[in-house]
């Protein structure tokens, strides 16, 4: 049980209140509250937050919060879970109570003696551990403690290991971290070069020369003018290649000597195009015809031909060209800790071919001089010669057709547009600035240009122009978001020291890989010298909104969710999770607080002064995370078990123990029905994450498991039945705490995560995470001191609810619109609170709407997805158009190793010794002999040698060749 409690100041040691005991417990007590006093002595602010001291037959628990320390002494039996959640009662409590007042310099020891009363109710709360009531508190309320540090009051205070001490052996813990980081990064460059048959490879600084070149296993001086930050000439599979950990994540620092740049020109020349720095003229991005990408420095060069592009995306190749992908336009969303925020409204592909080349950039062109005279009587026009070419996608744009289907995504919207040959054959007459004469009509085979006859494929440059038509689409109408001096892809916590310092450096240094979505397409930039123009760019929502809370304060929301390109796809199309533990649509969201405290003028106070307050929570949304499919035939299809009890236990692990080892402790809220056709797959779940925890894959003190079945506890529209779970969680809440930043350095961290899901996660999901942050929301509002009734929630500042109400149904209609192609179902709850027959409406639309997106659609948006983070080549998105389906990463991998084991064991079995191979490959031949028709078509291997053709056969199974 508790026997003393005592409150002091960390900063001087003052006692500021303790419990009233008798006297048989104060002639008990009085050594260890001597010892108590010590403690209070050795504390400072970088001391360690929590903490259990063993001293004789008792415990000494201290708990430090805003400068004030809480210490109860306790029996050696009483559990150290239920300690803590006693100090954090009575921190709740003080803080509320008091807040300030403890800081003021005037105050007399024992200033706050009233506060036993509260001391000795809570302490009665606690003594029965046998109750209903306190059991309850234990396994719901209460936070884990297992990492709290506990320590020998001997070793404390009588050898000389003092709370300094610690401190600075986590500094040294700090620098020796640092240094064996750099000596990992060396071992993982060395197994890159054994492992990958690496020829030659370049470690350089940008623009000056140093590093070292590594060629044949031996290290050679830095060649001179040497521009690249990292290059390497490789013989693997791209896939191989992402395997590896990327040089930018690990390399050191200091390497990135460049800043971001901002905004560029681009003109054409006969070799390329080149990008001319438009706050440093004198840096230049070289982007060549030929694919070679450099930097040149120099005096600035003057070019009436050119166009202001914001950032380059990247560049791809696909069968008859390759593409330089930039943003030409783009919108201020608003600003996070002071920096802009910009959401990407339209982006221009520009071929690598001067003929073809020079028809896009001359249409660019054209268009910015345009919309800068004020004159925008051609944007049809415009638009239709930007099809023709596979050119642009401009948000402006009418892609959402009429005013009555402006709900519905890019993809359906089309269907009431006029179709697409029409404005492309009125283009081909007459595309503005085209010197090219055409003789291709539909049926063509040549295409006369200015540079000769070629032969070429109509079909083929269709699919081309589709192909580059949706990459512009995803980037252009899918919610890209990025800014020049804040890294997007972290949390605030992630960031910690950049919060106040800002980035002085290329983001593509400090960027989290798992959110660059344009991280594949961007490695020609990032090995050819291009760091400073490789942009970031977050797929995912940016929702900003401000409310004047009173006289002096000013709070601004934003909510930033950043989608996981790992297992990027569409519903039907991603599900569950690949072998490598990633999940499908995996977001995290970050809600962020900021207060801005102004004087009676209006003007903002000094910042040394008060500081502006900032704080964050995270959440994760992200599908089960095990082996399971569901098909997209009919409205509700049925989701089925894909692997096996083991693999699936497997991979979840992995995935959780990933999670883990980022953001701390998961709490698994689960909202998939426990009846009906989720049955399988959320029982599936619960018994898989039991069967982790059992086998000791994942550590079980890192890992609560909550369902709750949505449909079943709102049904009826009793939507309000979604607090019940809040209040579930409420000690989760509590305990998991948040980050929150003030002046020059954190007060507090956030411990957890919860980790939401349904079968999409997306409606359900995002009205119970929204119903988590509010809940999260009220409580910093009541720690920051400006909640003028903290008993009546958000309801007491009118105009913050809304604020918050709508900033997380616009993400929710975001993150919805990329995974299934609408809005957000159940957005009017998440919108109003209430729910109506108006928004059942919309739901029946919307599924609808998915129905068809999925059925028609979201095979070729899964392709080019694939496509664009490295998951597939680019034959594979033409393939798809061919065969109208999509196909998962982990099967295009088996696919081939069995085709190369195929094409290896034929070989070897049926070409006579002599023969010279002189082609080797699989094809689709007719399952009987004969027969032309491909309707029951199998894999063959087809063999030609200098003496003979062979067909062969070949079973996988039992790996026989016929």
């Amino acid at each position: 049980m508790v026997k003393s409690t005592i409150i002091a100041r960390v900063a001087d040691g003052l006692p500021l209140a303790a419990s009233m005991d008798d006297e048989q417990i104060e002639s008990e007590l009085a050594g260890y509250k001597s010892q108590a006093k010590a403690i209070f002595k050795k504390l400072n602010t970088q001391s360690e937050p929590r903490c259990s001291i063993e001293s004789g037959p008792y415990y000494l628990h201290y708990l430090l919060d805003q400068g004030v320390c809480f210490l109860c002494i306790c029996d050696k039996a009483f559990p150290r879970k239920a300690a803590f959640s006693y100090l954090d009662e009575l921190v709740r409590e003080f803080n509320m109570s008091y807040g300030e007042e403890a800081h003021k310099a005037s105050l007399r020891p024992y200033a706050f003696m009233k506060f036993d009363t509260f001391i000795q109710k809570t302490k009665r709360i606690f003594e029965d551990s046998r109750t209903q009531q306190n059991l309850s508190k234990l396994n719901e309320d209460l936070r884990d403690v297992t990492q709290i540090m506990t320590k020998n009051m001997e070793d404390l205070l009588w050898r000389g290991d003092s709370l300094d001490r610690m401190n600075t052996l986590t500094d040294n813990l700090r620098h020796h971290s640092e240094k064996y980081r750099k000596d990992t990064w060396k071992l993982n460059l060395e197994f890159l070069y054994r492992n990958k048959e690496t020829r030659s490879m370049v470690l350089t600084t940008p623009g000056k020369g140093a590093g070292v070149y590594v060629h044949n296993e031996q290290i050679l001086p830095p060649r001179a003018g040497s521009g690249l930050l990292f290059g390497a000439i490789i013989r693997a599979s791209p896939q191989s290649i992402m395997a590896a950990e990327s040089p930018l994540s690990i390399a050191d620092r200091s390497a990135c000597v460049t800043a971001q740049v901002r905004q560029s020109r681009l003109s054409l020349c006969s070799t390329g195009y080149r990008l001319q720095s438009v706050d440093s003229p004198t840096s230049t991005l070289v982007l060549r015809f030929d694919g070679q990408v450099f930097t040149e420095t120099g005096s600035k060069v003057e070019d009436q031909q050119s166009v202001v592009v914001h950032a380059v995306v990247g560049i791809f190749k696909l069968e008859q060209h390759s593409y330089v992908l930039t943003v030409t336009d783009s919108h201020l969303q608003g600003t996070i800790c002071g920096k802009d925020i910009y959401e990407v409204s339209g982006v221009c592909a520009l071929p690598l071919d001067y003929d073809s080349g020079k028809i896009v950039f001359q249409e660019l062109l054209q268009e910015q001089t345009t919309t800068a005279s004020g004159d925008k009587s051609d944007v049809a026009g415009l638009a239709a010669a930007q099809l023709e070419n596979s050119s642009r996608v401009d948000m402006n744009d009418d892609l959402t057709g009429e005013a009555g289907f402006r709900w519905l995504s890019p993809q359906i919207s089309r269907m009431f547009r006029p179709s697409k040959d029409s404005l492309v054959s009125g283009t081909e007459d007459g595309a503005t600035g085209s010197s090219t004469p055409q003789t291709e009509r539909e049926g063509s085979a040549v295409v006369e240009t200015s540079s000769g006859v070629r032969k070429t494929s109509t079909s083929l440059e269709r699919m081309e122009r589709r192909v580059v038509e949706e990459i512009a689409r995803v980037f252009s109408t899918s919610g890209m978001f990025y800014a020049f001096d804040y890294d997007l892809t972290r949390s605030l916590q992630a960031k910690d020291r950049q919060v106040i310092d800002g980035v002085s450096e290329p983001l593509a240094c400090i960027a989290d890989r798992d959110y660059w979505f344009n991280w594949h397409i961007q490695q020609p930039l990032l090995t050819g010298g291009g760091l400073a123009w490789a942009l970031p760019l977050v797929q995912g929502s940016v929702q900003i909104g401000r409310c004047q809370i009173s006289k002096d304060d000013v709070v601004q929301i934003s909510v930033v969710s950043r989608r996981n390109w790992r297992r990027i796809g569409m519903r039907y199309e991603r599900r569950g999770a690949d072998t490598n533990g990633n999940v499908a649509n995996f977001v995290e969201t970050e809600q962020i607080l900021e207060l801005e405290s102004k004087q009676e003028s209006g003007q903002h106070v000094d910042v040394g002064a008060h500081p502006t307050h900032i704080a964050s929570f995270v959440q994760t949304r992200g599908s089960m995370p095990f082996l399971w499919t569901q098909t997209g035939a009919g409205l509700h299809p049925a989701a089925v078990v894909a692997g096996t009890d083991d693999s699936n236990a497997a991979t979840c692990a992995q995935h959780l123990q990933h999670e883990i080892s980022r953001v701390g402790r998961q709490v698994l809220v689960s909202l998939v029905e426990h009846g009906g056709r989720e049955a399988a797959v959320g029982t599936a779940y619960a018994g898989i994450v039991g069967r982790c925890v059992a086998s000791e894959m994942v550590d079980a003190r890192m890992v609560r498991y909550v369902p709750w079945d949505f449909h079943h506890e709102t049904r009826g529209m009793r939507y309000e039945n979604v607090q019940q779970l809040v209040e579930q969680l409420r000690g989760e809440i509590s305990g998991m705490g948040y980050y929150w930043h003030a002046g020059n350095a954190p007060l507090t961290t956030q411990h957890g995560i919860f980790r939401v899901n349904c079968m999409d996660c997306l409606d359900r999901t995002n009205v119970v995470q929204s119903a988590i942050a509010r809940a999260v929301f009220n409580e910093q509002l009541v720690r920051l001191g400006v909640h003028a009734a903290p008993e009546l929630g958000l309801a007491a500042h009118p105009g913050l609810e809304p604020t918050l109400n709508r900033l997380w149904a616009n993400n929710g209609d975001y993150i919805s619109r990329q995974y299934a192609g609408t809005s957000a179902m159940k957005g009017d709850f998440t919108r109003t609170g209430r729910r109506n027959f108006g928004g059942m409406v919309n739901d029946a639309t919307y599924s609808l709407a998915r129905l068809w997106i999925n059925t028609f659609r979201d095979y070729f948006s899964q392709a080019v997805l694939d496509f664009l983070v490295g998951n597939h080549a680019a034959a594979a998105v033409f393939r798809t158009l061919i065969d109208l389906r999509s196909r998962e990463p982990d099967q295009v991998r088996q696919m081939a190793s069995a085709r190369e084991t195929a094409v290896r064991t034929s070989v070897a079995i049926v070409v006579r010794d002599g023969e010279r191979v002189q082609l080797a490959c699989v094809v689709q031949s007719p399952m009987a002999l004969d027969s032309l028709k491909i309707a029951a078509a199998a894999d063959s291997v087809l063999i030609l040698t200098d003496a003979a053709v062979y067909v062969c056969s070949y079973c996988d199974r039992q790996q026989k060749v016929s």
